[in-house]
């Protein structure tokens, strides 16, 4: 390709001039009036001379402004065009007109540094770049009122700055969807928005389920004030992610929070957004994730096994007695979910459980107790041990509000509450644990007892374990005083003890008969004190005949 070289004269354009050749500019002075055009099919390098352009420049290849870029009317306009793939380097100066219009979206245009624009971005075609990772410091800066627009999926890769911020004022970044609002407070001067896709290298930090894209906000100046954002992602960037499930996630203190709520999801323009984000929160790293994991758990209830099946029974199902609603609503549980079935959607299902995941800052099981709850659903107990959701045959999938490994609990009725040992993390989304293998249950280590009993033995080599039966005063242990309500009805009418979900129906069979007393009465009889206190404690006062629950907090 041909150089043009202009180096010490004056060159005015008028109407509109056109070279096939790259522009280097080595000291002259170039005024491009208004309505005059300049093209280069090549690059335009303004070296040490002045481009004075109240028209527009259209530049194929390289723009490089080491010089000086000015306007005198703010009607400037820079066009890059052309196929391949260039850089732009402003050298300071503001456009008032960029427009980025590319033979395809493949074509790049790069920033060599930070760049700005005065009124208008008119991305239309091409992939525009700040270069986020390999110069993190390079963004392009554009004052609140600037109007941008974008052609079909086009999105600004890196960091964008908008300067002379407002309250108040939905403003857009990187892409349509990409934008911030700021409301109360005292209103920052200017907020930064990085947005890094995975196409690019958007990887956000730590080793956890997430959408493949990077957000991260600065502001300059401003206090007391909240922000709503909005999210942009891509389908191609899901992974194991559903977009039904998706909520913004913040890293704090090394630890990914989930913000469950107000959330507002839109799948078919690709964005979640979020209200509520405090200066200082603003300032965290963020992510889109799913919030909803799916639990792979098995469970046996020691009471409601049938030696003869080696099958849990479901007498209270075929018995239609089964509520359509959880049960869970009440003292001691106290959950206020409102999972309900129009009819109960599986012939095989037992009865129904609460499910809880606890992650405590420690780490430690001793320290999972209720508060350390961050995810909690009630869900239906199979036959065969499978704990499934409300449809009656896929895993339970539970919402939670952090990331990280932690401890799986399954709670029943009137069985003693079970807890897995720590489940580690992972970027699937999905936590398994078989409480019917006993060295997946949690164990207190000053416990006299095991967390969880063996089923009755159909044939050698049976070590399947259950949930301990009988806790029928629901206060996390079984003692003599679970005996008293059951004994208070056995011999009854056959309306206070036949056809009943009850409490005191300790084998769920729909009865209540001594067979439940001698439920609880095998739990009274493995007597063991299993103090959910931290180790160094020995409750040795209620060590005699009470069995306790070794999930922390649930026993009284």
């Amino acid at each position: 390709m041909l150089q043009k070289k202009i180096t010490g004269i004056a060159m005015v354009l008028l109407l509109s001039y056109g070279a096939d050749a790259q522009l280097y500019n080595n000291g002259a002075t170039i005024k491009i009036q208004n309505g005059a055009y300049l093209y280069s099919k090549g690059d335009v390098f303004n070296n040490t001379g002045t481009i004075t352009n109240d028209g527009k420049l259209e530049v194929q290849g390289n723009f490089t402004n080491t010089g000086t870029y000015n306007f005198t009317t703010t009607e400037d306009s820079i066009i890059m065009s052309g196929a391949g793939n260039v850089t732009l380097q402003a050298g300071g100066a503001t456009i008032n007109y960029l427009m980025l219009n590319k033979n395809s979206n493949s074509d790049e245009v790069k920033l060599t540094q930070s760049a700005n624009v005065g009124k208008v971005l008119d991305y239309l075609v091409g992939n525009f770049t700040t270069d986020p990772i390999n110069n993190p410091a390079y963004f392009l800066s554009a004052p609140n009122t600037a109007v941008f627009n974008f052609g079909a999926n086009n999105e600004i890769i890196g960091k964008v700055k908008r300067t002379g911020w407002v309250s108040n004022s939905s403003v857009v970044f990187n892409q349509p969807n990409m934008r911030v609002n700021t409301t109360g407070g005292t209103a920052p001067s200017e907020i930064t928005v990085t947005m890094i896709p995975q196409s690019a290298g958007g990887d956000p930090s730590q080793n956890e389920r997430e959408v493949k894209r990077n957000f991260a906000f600065s502001q300059t100046g401003g206090t007391g004030f909240t922000a709503s954002v909005r999210f942009a992602y891509s389908d191609a960037e899901l992974n194991t992610n559903t977009e039904e499930g998706l909520v913004p996630w913040q890293l704090v203190s090394s630890e990914w929070n989930g913000e469950l709520t107000p959330v507002t999801r839109d799948a078919s323009s690709n964005y979640v957004e979020y209200a509520g984000i405090t200066a200082a929160e603003l300032t965290n790293e963020w992510k889109l994730a799913d919030a909803k994991y799916t639990f792979n758990a098995k469970a046996y209830l020691r009471g409601a096994w049938n030696n003869a099946t080696d099958l849990m029974r479901t007498n209270l199902n075929s018995g239609n007695l089964l509520p359509l609603s959880q049960p869970y609503a009440g003292p001691p549980t106290n959950y206020p979910g409102t999972e309900s079935v129009a009819s109960i959607p599986n012939a095989n299902i037992v009865d129904w459980v609460l499910l809880e995941f606890r992650k405590p800052g420690s780490g430690d099981g001793a320290d999972a107790d209720a508060l350390s709850t961050i995810g909690r659903k009630a869900a239906f107990l199979l036959n065969n041990g499978d704990i499934v959701d409300l449809d009656g045959v896929s895993s339970p999938l539970i919402e939670i509000s952090k990331q990280g490994g932690g401890f799986l609990v399954v709670k029943h009725r009137n069985h003693i509450a079970i807890m897995s040992n720590n489940l580690a993390s992972n970027a699937q989304g999905t936590f398994t644990n078989d409480f019917s293998i006993a060295a997946n249950a949690y164990t207190n280590p000053l416990a006299s007892s095991s967390p969880t009993t063996i089923l009755f033995t159909s044939a050698p080599g049976n070590t399947l374990y259950g949930m301990w039966p009988g806790d029928v005063n629901r206060n996390g242990t079984v003692s003599s005083s679970d005996l008293t309500p059951i004994y208070s009805v056995v011999g009854s009418t056959p309306d206070q003890n036949t056809n009943l979900y009850s409490v005191r129906d300790v084998n769920l069979d729909k009865n209540i008969t001594n067979a439940d007393a001698s439920n609880a009465s095998y739990s009274i009889s493995n007597f063991a004190n299993a103090s959910v206190s931290k180790p160094g404690f020995i409750n040795t006062v209620n060590l005699p005949h009470i069995l306790k629950s070794h999930v922390p907090g649930e026993s009284n």
